[in-house]
């Protein structure tokens, strides 16, 4: 993603022509006056005097066959012929009349309505599956982040997705996603998924080109970044658009707050999540078994000489310090990680397209023991979830452990031996040891 990952009615609008046109249209083709039959008395005027019966009158037809304008009488206007058509046994043709993209009026004389036929619409159409989608999200699939804003995602994310389209994507996408990856569904779900997130990313970019325009567009950017980033956790290779997503959230963030505009969210950034209640539920977290500890931290002091640039040695010493920090405190770790977010988040756009070029063999390495960390912190990330039921703990390849066979796919011959740590992670996340949240807590 280079990008970044009171209405007036028109003249031919289906209330004007209504109104224009109720004084010279009847409500049914049959009503109005007829001529008397032989026989009837004469009906007399309020003045006494009698009142002599003349050719009936009455106001041109705009909406009658082409036979009847021609052979200039009033056409009754009866489907699929009128009278004058099928006694002749004519081909009974119509004027098309188009009013503001709804569709044609057809008359009918049983019911006297106006009835709208086959409308045309630029608006996207919206499966069954689709709403499906979406009561999905609103029940499960929501992102758990920003923490603790449940209500949001459940009632005012869902009505801002009403007006952005950009969001309602994101959201079916998220949850299309999801329903692929934790249920036994169709193989039909991964395509759908991609396709309403590739909608979502374009709309979005466009969106993101144009500038914010209000506080409620900035706030349904800010849920499609999350809901976005949320999918990229369930893609092989998401881990590169799950990082530029984080960086969308603090670019739109910062936008919305030069403008002092209002956020949806609420402790939206950084460790002011982390509320006092979160904040004694971490430090009650167990510690990570000592020995996965103290091979991750081997591992990270092993790769040392290999980093070099600026980019390289600064998110190598932030992983670092997070890995001996689970030696002695929990939520210290899970603060170290939220500092290593913050890089991603704040790092100039050099540094971070060096971070994720495929081609960078030690940033690729820096990769994969960033999410083996993320991985075998599994338990105390447990927190962020609240009282809210966490996904299922077994999965096949975990969650973010995906990743992991991305990143493990080509690794060069020559850094087989740094990758070791990280392997063994792969594969004990596939067994489910990694995912069970309490298989490494002392």
């Amino acid at each position: 993603m280079d990008s970044f990952f009171g209405a007036t009615l028109s003249d031919d609008s289906p209330d004007t022509l209504w109104h224009s046109s109720s004084s010279s249209l009847s409500i049914t083709p049959n009503e109005g006056m007829r001529e008397s039959p032989p026989g009837a008395p004469i009906p007399k005027a309020d003045t006494g005097q009698i009142k002599k019966w003349g050719r009936k009158g009455h106001s041109k037809s705009r909406t009658g066959c082409f036979n009847c304008k021609r052979a200039r009488i009033k056409c009754k206007e009866n489907r699929p012929a009128c009278d004058y058509c099928a006694h002749r046994g004519l081909q009974c043709e119509w004027p098309e009349i188009q009013i503001n993209q709804v569709g044609v009026i057809i008359r009918n004389p049983m019911q006297g309505l106006a009835i709208p036929a086959a409308p045309q619409s630029n608006l996207p159409v919206f499966t069954m599956q689709d709403f499906r989608f979406f009561q999905h999200f609103i029940d499960s699939a929501y992102p758990h982040h920003p923490i603790d804003n449940d209500w949001q995602w459940t009632h005012d994310v869902p009505s801002m997705a009403c007006d952005y389209d950009f969001l309602l994507h994101a959201m079916l996408a998220l949850s299309a996603s999801d329903l692929a990856c934790y249920t036994d569904d169709n193989p039909e779900l991964v395509p759908t998924a991609i396709s309403h997130r590739i909608k979502s990313i374009e709309s979005l970019n466009r969106a993101v080109a144009a500038g914010i325009k209000s506080w409620q567009q900035g706030n349904a950017m800010i849920a499609t970044c999350f809901t976005l980033l949320f999918q990229s956790v369930l893609l092989n290779d998401g881990l590169s658009e799950y990082l530029s997503f984080l960086r969308g959230i603090l670019a739109i963030g910062m936008q919305m707050g030069q403008r002092r505009m209002k956020f949806v969210f609420e402790r939206l950034w950084g460790e002011e999540q982390y509320h006092q209640t979160r904040s004694d539920e971490l430090a009650a977290v167990g510690l990570i078994d000592e020995e996965l500890v103290s091979s991750a931290c081997r591992s990270f002091e092993k790769m040392f000489p290999l980093c070099t640039t600026k980019t390289e040695i600064g998110m190598y010493g932030l992983l670092l310090s997070m890995a001996r920090c689970l030696v002695t405190s929990s939520k210290e770790a899970h603060m170290g990680l939220g500092k290593v977010y913050q890089l991603f988040m704040m790092m100039p756009h050099d540094e971070f397209r060096e971070f994720t070029d495929p081609k960078n063999e030690v940033c690729q390495l820096l990769q994969a023991h960033f999410v083996a960390m993320q991985l075998i912190m599994t338990p105390i990330s447990k927190v962020e979830w609240g009282k809210r039921k966490s996904p299922p703990d077994q999965r096949p390849s975990g969650r973010s452990g995906r990743w992991l066979e991305t990143l493990h796919k080509d690794i060069p011959p020559h850094m087989l031996e740094y990758y070791e740590w990280t392997l063994w992670v792969e594969k004990a996340n596939y067994e489910g040891g990694i995912c069970d949240r309490n298989s490494f807590l002392h």
